[in-house]
This record gives C-alpha cells, sequence and structure tokens, in this order.
C-alpha cells in the first residue's frame, strides 16, 4: 500500500501572499453613502428594465389577442 506524500505550503510565496497579516497594510474601508447610491440607481434601472419587459409582454399578448379574435 502506497502512503501518501505530505503537501508542504510554503506561506511565504507569492500565492499565499495575501494570508500574511502586515500591520502597515491600509483596510480597504467601503463608504456607505457611495454604495447606498450605487445600490439605488442600480435598483433604479433594474425597475425601469422590468417595466419596460411587462409593457412589451403585455403588448405582444395583447396583439395575438386580437389577431386571434379577429379571425
Amino acid at each position: 500500500m502506497k502512503a501518501k506524500e505530505q503537501v508542504v505550503f510554503d506561506l511565504k510565496s507569492e500565492k499565499f501572499k495575501y494570508l500574511l497579516r502586515n500591520e502597515n497594510k491600509i483596510r480597504n474601508r467601503v463608504d456607505v453613502d457611495v454604495l447606498n447610491k450605487r445600490l439605488n440607481t442600480l435598483r433604479k434601472s433594474n425597475m425601469y428594465s422590468n417595466a419596460k419587459m411587462i409593457v412589451l409582454s403585455l403588448l405582444t399578448i395583447l396583439t395575438f389577442a386580437l389577431i386571434s379574435w379577429n379571425f
């Protein structure tokens, strides 16, 4: 039976650099006002997109209903 090889993680390598804690590192903080503004504009654009899709769907259904009613 073959024994498993032991995996060694070198914390000083480049791919694990994010795990090291540097005290001098500036934290990336999010400004709440900017975040709320972005979320509100996204919500408004989604609302307009949904309203356009609903109106176009209703127009399509109405068109098919009128065509089928006439024939």
